[in-house]
């Protein structure tokens, strides 16, 4: 892993790492740089874990979160969820977790935050899917998105879904920052400031 100065809160270290269930494909993992437990974050994508999501990750991290970007399935994102305070314990916690799915990913995301509770952030989702849960919800998207029953949406006029991407012709830095900064305060109401973890 490399370690970088912090642009948020903390320094960090991010890169790939084998997961928590066979075959232990690489997904990519961003975590402040102290041999501490941190609140944790898994991000479901939908593909592999992309440039985008890489850098939400680090973005994330540098805010005092531990966020892992699984491979792209169920199977991976719940075994991700499920080793926050477990396997991996040494950096993240079991009791302060959420989930957060973009695009594609939205659906997986919704699934695996249901079933355990646990908040959840929709970024540009591509759609909800039938199970979101009852824990809170946050939904970042440009303003012809899907819906959801319940939870906040925060909906940008005239962006295209790839506002917060800054490798996306959408892109629109003022969303951008705008959207980091409602996902940062989102996760800090709802799983305690990371900085106090």
């Amino acid at each position: 892993m490399s370690v970088i100065a912090g642009e948020g809160r903390v320094p960090i270290l991010y890169g790939n790492q084998p997961m928590a269930v066979a075959p232990h494909r690489d997904g990519y993992v961003a975590r402040p740089d102290a041999a501490a437990p941190h609140p944790a974050v898994a991000i479901a994508t939908g593909d592999v874990p992309g440039a985008a999501s890489r850098t939400l990750a680090r973005h994330l991290a540098r805010h005092g979160y531990a966020v892992v970007v699984p491979p792209a399935d169920r199977r991976h994102l719940a075994a991700a969820v499920n080793a926050f305070g477990g396997a991996w314990g040494e950096w993240s916690r079991g009791d302060r977790r959420a989930v957060i799915g973009i695009g594609t990913g939205s659906v997986l995301a919704s699934e695996v935050a249901a079933t355990s509770e646990l908040p959840l952030i929709l970024l540009s989702p591509d759609s909800v899917g039938a199970a979101v849960g009852t824990g809170p919800i946050l939904v970042i998207a440009p303003d012809d998105g899907p819906t959801v029953v319940a939870g906040r949406r925060i909906a940008y006029r005239g962006v295209g879904p790839g506002f917060w991407d800054d490798a996306s012709p959408d892109f629109v830095p003022a969303a951008a920052r705008d959207a980091l900064r409602r996902i940062v305060e989102f996760l800090d109401r709802h799983l305690g400031s990371a900085a106090a973890a």
